[in-house]
């Protein structure tokens, strides 16, 4: 694989020829239409085929995986043209894998989806997944889980052998997160093992591989609260085998300040959690945009 950082004047004709690859190739693996402009600084990826099988009549995804070792999901990953179609059309040439300069090694890779994703957009990108986020579930104060229909996106994505998560957040019907609806569901035990009871019956129905968990812009007086809410919940869903995964705002510091991160003690919750997803797309938002969020 080569990164080609494009420079004043070039066209995704020269590059091509520069690096051995083809026009076709390099507008499909960069996601480029053909009246695409290229700006200096852009960087493109150049992905030089290893192996590659030409197909026969009666080939199927399958059986080509398993004549070369490889699952039927990394075919797909390595052949974008083949996702949300039905047949293999015998002559056509697929990759089996790339050419690398570098030690390969595991990267786990999670994405988040609403329920109504775009079907053919699920199915291009769950070959590059490991985890799927359905988002969100919701909760009452007293405890009630807010539900989403999410059993095709679910079922869509284990074809694919990617695991799903349930999310649990606070955002309200508006968009915002509400720090007052965790503070009551941190002071009130019913309602809080109400939600885990209702929590472990949606795993188990829904087909679940583990939950994840986005409280945003926590109050600063609920930090312990939180970390013992985690404690509790990581209680309930380990003896099931679900792993609890946790959404953290980017500290830069332990005594950072702000409404997003002082709540999030990283110690204690990286103690806790199975997984740990970093927001660091909260840094491209402006302050503006930010503040409107904390409700």
């Amino acid at each position: 694989m080569i990164i080609y950082v494009v420079r004043e004047g070039d066209t995704v004709t020269g590059i091509a020829a520069a690096t051995g690859s083809s026009v076709e190739r390099v507008l499909r693996d960069n996601g480029l239409a053909a009246e695409s402009v290229l700006v200096p600084g852009q960087a493109l990826v150049i992905l030089q085929p290893n192996i590659t099988h030409t197909v026969a009549e009666g080939d199927t995804l399958l059986g080509i995986a398993e004549r070369y070792g490889v699952s039927p999901k990394e075919l797909l990953a390595n052949n974008p043209s083949l996702n949300g179609r039905e047949f293999l059309y015998p002559g056509e040439a697929l990759v089996i894998d790339y050419v690398t300069n570098t030690e390969r090694r595991e990267l786990a890779v999670n994405g988040y989806a609403y329920p109504y994703i775009d079907r053919e957009i699920l199915r291009k990108t769950l070959p590059y997944l490991t985890y799927i986020t359905m988002f969100t579930y919701g909760f009452t104060e007293n405890g009630d889980l807010i539900g989403i229909d999410d059993e095709e996106v679910i079922r869509i994505a284990k074809q694919y052998q990617v695991a799903p998560l349930m999310l649990l957040s606070t955002l309200t019907e508006g968009g915002t997160f509400s720090n007052e609806l965790a503070s009551r569901i941190f002071e009130n035990a019913e309602a809080r093992n109400r939600l885990f009871d209702q929590i472990l019956e949606n795993l188990r129905v829904k087909g679940y591989y583990g939950l994840d968990v986005d409280f945003e812009f926590v109050l600063p007086r609920d930090k312990e609260n939180y970390v013992q809410f985690l404690t509790e919940l990581k209680a309930r869903l380990e003896p099931e085998g679900y792993p609890l995964f946790t959404a953290l705002a980017p500290k830069t510091s332990g005594e950072q300040e702000g409404l997003l991160y002082e709540a999030h003690d990283y110690p204690a919750i990286g103690e806790i959690a199975d997984y740990i997803l970093l927001m660091t797309y909260e840094w491209g938002y402006t302050q503006p945009h930010a503040s409107n969020r904390q409700l």
